[in-house]
Formats: structure tokens, sequence, C-alpha cells
């Protein structure tokens, strides 16, 4: 396949967004940089260098072009016409080609479901209403990101942490500082490693428990206003993790648990009947547990298995709120 040489000058624009698919392009020499337009601001999507090829995703489905590329050193390109590919279809086996088109499928809905994401945050959807719309933010671009910026290595994902947080500040314009915090909060749940003498490494070693905790976050902001975490505290975590050890004492699968007799914690034997009511009130309506209040109980239906998971998320909160990851200050 010998295609067409051409020469690019710096800051020379290769295609744009929009545009028809007509061949895709290897770098022969230079640097090209793929971006999409916000506001006449550049969002850096990827950097390329020799040998990388570009174009091709709009070639293979078919499809107007997801983003612009311009050349950023002076640079020779290979463009390959679809004649010129087609004439290589005898010789590429056809479930080749059709894996091809289906990765490339993949990439734009990445694209695009990145850019509704920055749409969204511009926008400032329920910002006003949600106290934790800083975290639950930064937890959406970054699950987007694993799939935009990720490389497999094994069973992780790794990103690189300056390309993460150039995207991350381009979505956002919140401050940096915010960022990092984000990540060493990250770190001590569990959910990622640094890697690299300087940390410019991102792994991902715990990307089912984030998706999970992504979607517990986004089961509770419809439940959350600015009150309803106002009095949240390791109190909380203690009366669930107790609750939970007696309900599986009993046996049974599901087991109502009498908390204002729940005296073992250190936290939970300096309250009074009142604020262990208050509290167990709190829990039962974030987590929607079923409970009956009496004069004399509050009585708390507990199924271990569904418990378990609603306490890990819940200390994952915890960890995010006493970093002040629930404001951006």
């Amino acid at each position: 396949m010998a295609g067409t040489a051409r020469m690019l000058k710096p800051g020379e624009i290769l295609f744009r967004t929009g545009e028809k698919a007509d061949s895709m392009f290897i770098i022969r020499r230079g640097s090209l940089k793929v971006y999409a337009l916000k506001e006449n601001e550049e969002i850096q999507l990827a950097l390329l260098a020799d040998g990388a090829i570009v174009g091709e995703m709009a070639f293979f489905d078919q499809k107007p072009r997801s983003a612009h590329v311009k050349a950023l050193t002076q640079s020779e390109i290979t463009e390959i016409t679809r004649m010129d590919f087609e004439k290589l279809l005898t010789q590429i086996p056809r479930w080749l080609v059709t894996m091809m088109q289906s990765l490339s499928g993949r990439l734009r809905s990445t694209n695009e479901k990145l850019l509704h994401t920055e749409r969204a945050l511009q926008a400032g959807q329920g910002a006003s209403d949600f106290p934790l719309m800083p975290l639950v933010r930064t937890l959406r671009i970054l699950q987007l990101l694993t799939l935009e910026l990720g490389q497999k290595d094994g069973a992780q994902i790794v990103i690189d942490q300056s390309a993460a947080l150039e995207w991350w500040l381009m979505l956002t314009g919140w401050s940096r500082d915010y960022f990092m915090r984000f990540m060493t909060t990250l770190q001590k749940m569990g959910v990622v490693q640094k890697r690299g003498d300087s940390g410019q490494k991102i792994v991902l070693t715990g990307r089912p428990r984030m998706l999970a905790f992504i979607e517990f976050m986004a089961q509770l902001q419809p439940k959350l206003t600015q009150d309803s975490l106002r009095d949240f505290s390791p109190a909380w975590i203690e009366m669930l993790e107790l609750a939970i050890a007696e309900a599986q004492e009993s046996g049974y699968e599901s087991y109502n648990v009498a908390v204002l007799k729940l005296t073992k914690g250190e936290i939970l034997k300096e309250l009074s009947a009142e604020q262990k009511s208050r509290i167990a009130v709190d829990i039962c309506k974030l987590l929607s547990l079923k409970y009956t209040q009496s004069s004399v109980d509050f009585l708390i239906k507990i199924t271990p298995k569904q418990a378990k998971s609603q306490l890990i998320f819940l200390k994952m909160l915890w960890s995010c709120m006493s970093d002040r990851l629930d404001r951006l200050d």
C-alpha cells in the first residue's frame, strides 16, 4: 500500500470535526495533535508521533470526523485513501476489517461521552442542590478517562497522570489541588496506586469498586441535600457495622436489629437514646433501609449481604468528605 506522501507545516490543520473521512494517515516523521474545541479553546485528546495512524476511526466506520488534527512540528505523512485500502481488502481477513470497525465505533462512543460530560459540567446541572457535586463529577470524569486514556497492563489499567489532569482541568475549570487531593484519597481507598519515581502514572487497581461507588453515589443523589449529610460522622459507620454483626450472628437472611441496644461501639456507648435514634433515621433514609420506631426501641431491618456493600461505600464516602472532596475550597 504505497499511499501519497504529504508534508504539513507547524500549525497546519490536517482535518476538522465533521468533515467527511475519505482517508487515513500514517505519520512518517513529526508530531500531530488530536483535539476538540470548546469555545475556541483546544481540549487535547492525544499527541501522536512517528509511526502512529490518525483518522482511522472515521475511515473505518464511515462517519464524519470526530475531532480536529493539526501538525505541531514539520511533519511528513502518508495519506491512504479508500481506493488504496480497497486494493488490500482481498489480502485482509474479513473478520479483521469487522474488528477494526467495531473498535472505531467504541472509540467514537467514548469521545461522545466525554463531550457530553463536558457539556453537562458546563451547564452546571444540579450543582446548587447536590452537596457532593465535585466528588461525583470527578468520579464520572475519571471513569470516562479510563476509556479514553487508559492502557491495559494485565488486569490493571494505567493512565498518564499529567494527561488525566489536563483533561480534568479543561472539563471542570477547578483547581489542580482538588485533583491531587482526589487522587490521594483514591489511593487510601485502594482504588488507585501511583507508579514511577514521581508518581506520574495512575494505576487503576480497584476499577470495579470505583464503578460500584459511582453507582452508589448516583442512587444517593436524589436523596441528598445540604442538610442530609450535615451530621454525617463515624458514628453512622459504627452503628451500621454493629448492626451488620448482630444480623450475621442471628443466622437469618434478614434481621431486625434493635439499635438502641447497641452499646459495644466506642462512639455509640457515649450517645443517648435520642441521639442513636436520630442517627438511625438518617442512615435508613440515606440507604433506603426499612425501620420501625416505637417509644421503647428502634428496629432496623438488616440484610447483611446488601448492608456490607453499603458499609464499604459509606466508609469511602466518609474518606472523601474527611479529605474535603465534597467542596472545592
